[in-house]
């Protein structure tokens, strides 16, 4: 074989399995809104409790997101991948064989653990096996492909429960991840051979890691791209990976397999939608206006989920799409965290918003379960007044998250040289900022 189609072997087995696990992760995140009735029934769990239970998976994640990527630079991607997809698996095992609140919440917590390591490592592995001027492109295409995760989340996981208990569901799923954990050891390297791309070098000590760290929470013209993602990203995933489905299910009594539909929809959208608004923001060489536009649907989607006179069909199914297409303004908002900061750091300012939006979610889910467990009759299932009364929380992180887009600096998609220590203050010739 020859030395350059040795190299393509290698890159896309890597890439394909690594993305296979970065899939799974969105199965783990989105199951639970499919699995909520079956889960509250045979735990014995309230809304908020539940609510608890899915955060978890965010707590740790968030918590873990930072840490692991100082692990993936001081480890490399096959190790840690691996070890993240173990511990995974183990996770999911623990939530199949869980028989109240208190084991089933080890479920979230390892899956957690696990998949944190696993976003790091694919970007890195991306940067490693691909030119810089596909670097954009693939990593659309990695967060299109790993969506598929969540949509298997939704109407697919609430057919087989037509068939199959949630419990062998997600000892199906742990097989899988002790699966991919072995075709990471075998097919991901951390390097490539002589014929490809460098690889970057990694931070020299966790110490300057910390200080990188702290560099940029201080940095005054990151935040508002920070908060107008966590209001359409955020609020999404917290929808989306629990109260999507109950929504339907409990205030128009549709079946969950009928209601799982609207999720899967939506995170089909959002999976699209990452992709198709990144190559936009490209050809438009602007990054503001479509932060802009995505922060005002998103209010929008949610102001008419709690407000508006919706219903199951046309119209319900219209506002799911249009936060999930919202939301896919994370790949805008990450282009332009990268191009404000020298490339020395950009790492670290995607692992500080990559946490922000987790953090956010984690503590929406319990937040809305409690408004929802507040609310409701004194007897019975909630009703979909408790249900709207709680979709003005995302309406509240949503509306903040448009006062960060008004907010954003634009950045033309030009990096600010390595040298510079602050955003760009001047503009090219053409359009004024928007």
């Amino acid at each position: 074989m020859s030395a350059d189609r040795r190299f393509h072997v290698m890159r896309w087995s890597g890439y394909t399995v690594l993305t296979a696990c970065f899939l799974s992760g969105f199965f783990y995140r989105f199951a639970p809104a499919t699995f909520a009735q079956s889960l509250s029934a045979s735990l014995g769990a309230s809304a908020a409790q539940l609510g608890v239970l899915a955060a978890w998976h965010f707590w740790v994640y968030t918590a873990a997101q930072i840490p692991a990527g100082l692990l993936v630079d001081r480890w490399g991607t096959r190790l840690c991948v691996a070890a993240g997809s173990f511990v995974t698996a183990m996770g999911a095992a623990a939530q199949a064989t869980a028989h109240n609140l208190l084991q089933a919440s080890l479920g979230p917590v390892l899956t957690g653990l696990g998949l944190s390591v696993v976003f790091v490592g694919v970007m890195k592995n991306n940067a490693v096996w691909f030119s810089a001027r596909h670097y954009g492109a693939i990593t659309g295409l990695t967060m299109l492909l790993a969506n598929v995760g969540s949509v298997l989340a939704g109407s697919p996981s609430a057919w087989l429960l037509h068939h199959l208990s949630w419990r062998t569901i997600f000892a199906s799923a742990a097989v899988i991840s002790f699966l991919l954990a072995g075709s990471v050891v075998m097919l991901v390297r951390n390097r490539s051979d002589a014929t490809a791309v460098p690889v970057p070098r990694p931070a020299g000590s966790s110490a300057g890691a910390w200080r990188s760290i702290r560099h940029v929470l201080g940095r005054r013209e990151l935040w508002p791209v920070y908060w107008c993602t966590i209001g359409t990203n955020g609020t999404f995933y917290a929808f989306s990976g629990l109260w999507g489905v109950p929504v339907l299910t409990d205030g128009f009594h549709l079946s969950n397999s009928h209601a799982a539909l609207y999720t899967t929809l939506a995170l089909a959208t959002y999976g699209i939608g990452s992709f198709v608004i990144g190559l936009v923001s490209d050809r438009l060489g602007r990054r503001k206006p479509l932060l802009l536009a995505s922060s005002a649907a998103a209010l929008a989607g949610w102001l008419l989920l709690g407000l508006a006179p919706w219903r199951p069909g046309w119209s319900g199914l219209a506002l799911y799409l249009l936060v999930g297409l919202a939301a896919a303004q994370v790949t805008v908002s990450f282009a332009t965290l990268k191009e404000l900061v020298p490339n020395s750091i950009s790492a670290t300012v995607l692992a500080v918003a990559n946490t922000g939006v987790f953090a956010a979610s984690a503590v929406i889910q319990p937040l809305f379960g409690w408004i929802v467990d507040l609310t409701h009759p004194a007897a019975g299932q909630p009703d979909l007044h408790s249900y709207r009364l709680a979709l003005l929380l995302p309406v509240a992180f949503s509306a903040v998250g448009l006062l960060g887009a008004l907010r954003a600096t634009e950045t033309w998609c030009r990096n600010v040289p390595e040298e510079a220590p602050a955003p760009r203050t001047t503009q090219p010739a053409g359009p004024l900022t928007g």
